[in-house]
């Protein structure tokens, strides 16, 4: 399959076919449809027209080879998906419709053509699934390692924005779908030995969380659409994305271990280890929200689940409980942070 294609398959590199002919492969001639869109790939620019009543929505992740992935996990493909699918979880956290993205990739001239087809076609794959059109992007040749940087934009109306700062004390913490599966991928593909007796169709699923996230845009609306004006991504773990809309917010935050949605299988295969891999694992790109319990009530079963995972309260900082009103636990190391913090 097109999408298991890995790195380096041979063929034209970048360098035969130059500038031209890449942006010639890539743009091939086709349209580009999207609402509000004036004018698509192939000007200096594109022209936009955001619907009336929304606000814009901007974001921007990049991926640099050998420190946000590594050819030999991935494949060009995934590898698209998984660059448009960063900006998106943004959006999502929003509680944001998306409308377009830039991509600029940064390659040395040695790169076969073939992945970057094969890339563009990982990003348009991504961009079609949640309707959000590429619009253009730039290409440069680089001596360093591949860098893959996304810009995605959206709208939403401003009074039902989705913020960090809107949350209040006694507001519950609570996460959709399940935590620690990516960064249980990210460990198994460091070191695959550990996936020793392990049910291969959780491990592929541990592996898929890591390498080709979904992004909640859904989730993200549906929480706009309940009440909640306070939520996030998760993108850098539960314990730092908690900390984050708690200080934002005035506050601080409580968790509770013991009402974390970790899987069955995780919890056996990491016994010592899976509270720090819900915790501080990070690159979940689940949705974090803070609203009073009531306004969660009524949550649509076919999204994913919503469970409540701790509070905001009075002072600053995160504390990690056992469970509501039990002892205070040690906070696990986080592992999701650039630059050492």
């Amino acid at each position: 399959m097109a999408s298991q294609r890995g790195f380096g398959a041979g063929g034209p590199t970048l360098a035969d076919v130059g500038e031209s002919g890449l942006l010639a492969r890539l743009l091939g001639g086709r349209l580009v449809s999207a609402p509000g869109l004036l004018l698509g790939p192939g000007d200096d620019a594109a022209l936009w027209q955001p619907p009336a009543g929304r606000v814009l929505v901007l974001t921007q992740d990049a991926l640099v080879e050998g420190v946000d992935f590594r050819r030999d996990w991935t494949s060009p493909h995934l590898l698209g998906r998984r660059a448009l699918a960063l900006s998106l979880s943004d959006l999502a956290a929003m509680g944001a419709e998306p409308a377009w993205c830039l991509v600029a990739l940064c390659a040395p001239g040695d790169t076969p053509l073939a992945d970057v087809e094969a890339l563009h076609d990982g990003l348009q794959a991504m961009a079609a699934e949640h309707g959000c059109a590429i619009v253009g992007g730039d290409v440069s040749a680089i001596d360093g390692p591949l860098v893959l940087d996304v810009v995605a934009g959206g709208t939403v109306v401003a009074e039902r924005a989705l913020r960090r700062d809107a949350g209040t004390v006694g507001d519950v913490l609570a996460v959709t779908g399940e935590l620690g599966r990516a960064a249980a991928g990210l460990r198994l593909l460091r070191d695959p030995a550990l996936a020793a007796g392990i049910d291969p169709a959780v491990v592929d699923g541990w592996r898929s969380a890591q390498l080709d996230p979904v992004p909640r845009l859904a989730e993200g609306r549906a929480l706009a659409e309940h009440g909640v004006r306070c939520a996030g991504d998760l993108s850098d773990g539960l314990l730092v994305d908690a900390g984050r809309t708690a200080a934002a917010s005035g506050c601080g935050a409580e968790l509770w271990r013991d009402a974390l949605p970790v899987g069955g299988a995780l919890r056996t295969a990491f016994p010592a280890d899976w509270p720090a891999l819900a915790l501080g694992g990070g690159e979940d790109f689940e949705l974090l929200a803070a609203a009073p319990a009531a306004v969660l009530d009524g949550w649509p079963s076919a999204l994913a689940p919503l469970r409540v995972v701790g509070r905001l309260v009075e002072g600053g900082g995160v504390t990690l409980r056992s469970c509501d009103g039990g002892e205070v636990l040690a906070l696990p190391a986080v592992a999701s942070r650039h630059f050492g913090s």
